[in-house]
């Protein structure tokens, strides 16, 4: 921190710090423990292979949804308020989700979990443009807060594996309440409460239109091997889901101070990085989802030996996450774009072909070049926007991180369905998650090496034209004018 800081202010900014990497801890478990419980909550639950999906991806699907809504609540009401609120919300999620007794009222608190975590993230994003002005103290509070999500992620198959299996799977949720409500009265101490004195507008039409989208064409995607949707469903859902992200556009284009501007769209390396969040973080989520169950389903482990099985991955991605911003020193963030990319369908490659002892090495290269692509492409999107826009280019960097993780469970969770070898007339839990997810692995990696292969193309050209991003860190972001 710097020197001129007062004792007592130095204090709280090291409190909140550690406030947000303790949240972040506990966010980061949400997304990947949940996936080791499935089995046994499909057992207790009774649920069918499609609340199972919705189960995995909706918390991040449902963050997707509110975080820009989350971010100008956030400018307008007062970013601690709107933190807290996250807090009291995600508690609130993870209690019922605890006492769930049916599939529905489940998928429920799993809504509600993700939108505590969205309303989290908006405030998170605000609270640290404004609190920490000098460059090199925000720089340790984003690296902190980052932390703190990769380690929760490294962790979840092994936290929850042991929940489930000395505890029971109410515990996977429970855990949290009594960790967040420490944190609760922790925000009511070390945060102060600011506002931007010129937020976004409030517009409840773009709210709609933005949640109608994002539900609408996951819906569609997820209908497409469910043997109980009609055939119409899905032209329909894309269709519908589709029209509303256009006209959600055109509003934006239309408004003087646009609810989330899309204008930024316009930037090619901004647009891309974006594109290459969403897409990796969805096959790091999706094979996570895929190969968590195959361990129980197939191979017959517990809950806190796939866990363990799955731990390379995910320490990985938070080695890559480290990794790639001490690359970026030496190296235009482009470059150290396009290794990750690469490095990141090689593993996908090697973890869909080679069985047995050799999926750990793929689990490795995957993770690592997966943690370099989500450093360094969110610090690219930050860096591409104006300083007057940094909080909309937040919204959809962590629109694509949010999304792209729950899009990819949907589909590569669906492929598997569709793939499965069909048993007496029926796809069985044995073949779905064998043979379904070994054909689903093989196809998304051919996908994603080819979309490495054509977004690095890209980005060697951005290059080339000389619109670069340097590697010595990001511009210094506005303020945002806190009172």
């Amino acid at each position: 921190m710097c020197d001129a800081t007062p004792p007592r202010r130095r204090r709280n900014l090291y409190g909140t710090m550690a406030l947000f990497g303790t949240v972040m801890l506990v966010g980061g478990t949400d997304m990947t423990k949940v996936t080791v419980a499935l089995p046994s909550l499909t057992h207790a639950l009774d649920l069918t292979p499609a609340q199972t999906l919705w189960i995995a991806d909706l918390y991040a699907l449902a963050a997707g949804a509110v975080l820009v809504l989350g971010a100008v609540a956030a400018d307008r009401y007062g970013r601690k308020r709107v933190y807290v609120l996250g807090l009291v919300v995600a508690i609130a999620g993870a209690a019922l989700a605890g006492l769930a007794t049916t599939g529905a009222l489940m998928i429920a608190a799993r809504v509600g979990q993700g939108v505590g975590s969205a309303l989290l993230i908006a405030g998170t994003v605000a609270i640290i443009r404004v609190s920490f002005s000098e460059p090199r103290s925000r720089v340790l509070a984003y690296g902190v807060w980052t932390a703190g999500f990769s380690t929760g992620s490294a962790l979840g198959p092994l936290v929850g594996g042991g929940l489930v299996d000395l505890a029971g799977w109410p515990w996977v949720f429970w855990i949290n309440v009594p960790v967040l409500l420490v944190c609760l009265v922790w925000a009511g101490v070390v945060l102060r409460e600011s506002t931007n004195p010129d937020p976004p507008m409030l517009d409840l039409f773009s709210v709609v239109l933005s949640a109608v989208a994002v539900l609408l064409l996951v819906s569609g995607l997820k209908s497409l091997v469910l043997p109980t949707a009609a055939l119409w469903f899905t032209p329909m859902a894309m269709t519908a889901g589709t029209a509303a992200a256009v006209l959600f556009a055109l509003r934006q284009l239309r408004m003087f101070r646009p609810f989330l501007d899309v204008r930024l769209l316009a930037d090619g390396l901004l647009t891309n990085a974006a594109v290459v969040i969403a897409v990796t973080l969805g096959v790091f989520h999706g094979t996570l989802y895929l190969l968590t169950l195959r361990y129980q389903v197939v191979g017959g482990l517990s809950a806190v030996a796939a866990g363990i099985a799955l731990m390379p991955l995910a320490v990985a991605m938070a080695c890559g996450g480290l990794i790639g911003p001490v690359m970026s020193r030496r190296l235009t963030r482009q470059h150290v774009l396009i290794g990750g990319l690469l490095l990141a369908a090689l593993g996908f490659l090697l973890l869909a072909t080679v069985a047995g002892d050799g999926r750990p090495v793929g689990m490795i290269v995957l993770g690592l070049g997966a943690g370099v692509v989500m450093a360094i492409g969110a610090d690219t999107v930050m860096s591409s926007a104006p300083e007057n826009r940094t909080a909309d280019a937040g919204a959809l960097q962590e629109s694509a991180f949010a999304l792209g993780a729950g899009t990819g469970i949907a589909a590569l969770g669906t492929m598997a369905l569709h793939y499965a070898v069909p048993t007496s007339g029926e796809r069985s839990a044995a073949a779905i998650h064998g043979a379904g997810t070994d054909t689903a692995l093989g196809i998304a990696a051919l996908l994603y090496a080819f979309f490495a292969l054509a977004a690095g193309t890209h980005l060697l050209g951005v290059v080339s034209r000389g619109r670069r991003v340097g590697g010595r860190g990001p511009r210094t972001p506005a303020t945002g004018g806190g009172r």
